[in-house]
């Protein structure tokens, strides 16, 4: 078992440790078609912990060893039309704000290529998406779209480009500052390239004790102010940062610099507010674990139906704390590359929305309170009128 007592971000070795999760399931995103294949996953303990040198937050216990994307991965959310609608209007927001009409966009971490295609179309852009995982196929081609199938490196500095984006992908690598490091050094010397991040929020995890959201892959969890100085410590000067979709996801903007910005952003919180925040979330988050399982009891008692409606990690991480209460009979995903799958350690099946006709759930948990309305919608035009519990 690996026991980091480094700070992946900043050296420092003064970390408290505030939470644990006992036997997660390592992988939430590889698509199995088998049961057995799917129990077979392989669990370890996550132990978060918070530099109080940086206020980064990571599993001190991340098995870096662990081959995660390579194999691929199934994250694509571009199947629902209030995502869509989200990512859209980011995008065109983005593209007026530096004026990327006509330029060179490269994607780390391009998943499936959704979002390099989209800057792309909206900007009349050229786009280069980088990732291991990247699976042929899956959008529409484009003469002016480019994939390959790397894991990000220095030698990657030699493609054209305007702007660097990365969404969700720094939340899965543990050795952040060595990350950014590449990242600055593939830039050299050039000062008009623009970096666009997104990764999730631990604010607002820590906030609303959203056990849901910690899971194994996602080893780094930042903060405005982790994720701040992380970027100005690798000669980036933070643009702007802000919240997006029910202060979910954590946007930033950068620029390389010669030197370490010595600009905060108002949106960045002190180590004292953050070091709060850990052990309120320690504290209630047993609570909040202990009336779930109360509720689920009550309701397999009760013989009602439950489901979850969304799948990936968020389900994984929901069903890895409260699975042994055995009350969740199926998990609903809208994204049809996910149906049929197993879901990695937990062993329930993926299965689409239509199904839930036959089912006729009584309880549906929504993974994110954002699509309530939207999943509302699908279940009322399947006459389908369930209790509605939204995370």
């Amino acid at each position: 078992m690996e026991n980091h007592t480094e700070c992946p971000s900043c050296g420092g070795t003064n970390i408290k440790k505030f939470f644990t999760i006992n036997d997660a399931p390592t992988q939430s995103l590889l698509t199995i078609r088998e049961k057995p294949e799917a129990l077979s996953i392989k669990r370890k303990d996550i132990n978060l912990g918070m530099c109080n040198d940086c206020g980064f937050i990571f599993n001190t216990l991340f098995d870096t060893s662990i081959d995660y994307y390579t194999k691929g991965y199934e994250d694509q959310q571009g199947f629902s039309p209030t995502f869509k609608k989200f990512i859209s209007n980011i995008t065109t927001r983005f593209i007026e704000k530096y004026n990327l009409k006509g330029k060179d966009i490269i994607e780390i971490g391009c998943g499936k290529g959704d979002f390099i295609s989209l800057i792309c179309e909206l900007g009349d852009n050229r786009g280069i998406g980088i990732d291991p995982a990247f699976v042929q196929g899956r959008i529409n081609p484009s003469p002016n779209l480019k994939f390959v199938k790397e894991f990000y490196a220095e030698k990657h500095g030699d493609l054209p480009a305007d702007m660097i984006c990365c969404r969700h992908t720094l939340e899965h690598i543990f050795f952040t500052d060595e990350f950014l490091k590449t990242i600055r050094n593939s830039i050299g010397k050039r000062k008009d390239v623009v970096l666009f991040f997104e990764v999730p929020s631990v604010v607002r995890i820590l906030e609303v004790k959203a056990f849901w959201d910690i899971f194994y892959e996602h080893c780094s969890y930042f903060s405005p102010g982790s994720l701040a100085r992380l970027f100005r410590k690798n000669m980036f000067e933070v643009l702007d940062m802000y919240l997006e979709y029910d202060d979910q996801y954590l946007f930033i903007e950068a620029k390389p610099v010669d030197m370490v910005s010595e600009n905060i952003h108002p949106l960045e919180e002190s180590l004292e507010d953050l070091d709060k925040l850990t052990e309120s979330f320690s504290k209630e988050v047993k609570d909040k674990l202990r009336d779930w399982k109360i509720k689920l009891q009550k309701y397999k008692q009760e013989n009602k139906k439950v489901v979850v409606w969304g799948g990936g990690s968020k389900s994984v991480g929901f069903l890895t704390n409260l699975d042994a209460e055995k009350a969740i009979g199926n998990v609903v995903d809208i994204n049809p590359f996910m149906q049929g799958n197993y879901i990695p350690g937990i062993g329930i099946r993926y299965i689409g929305p239509e199904t839930l006709k036959e089912i006729k759930p009584d309880v549906v948990i929504i993974m994110n309170s954002v699509y309530i309305e939207e999943i509302k919608k699908s279940l009322h035009q399947m006459g389908l009128y369930p209790e509605l519990i939204g995370l």
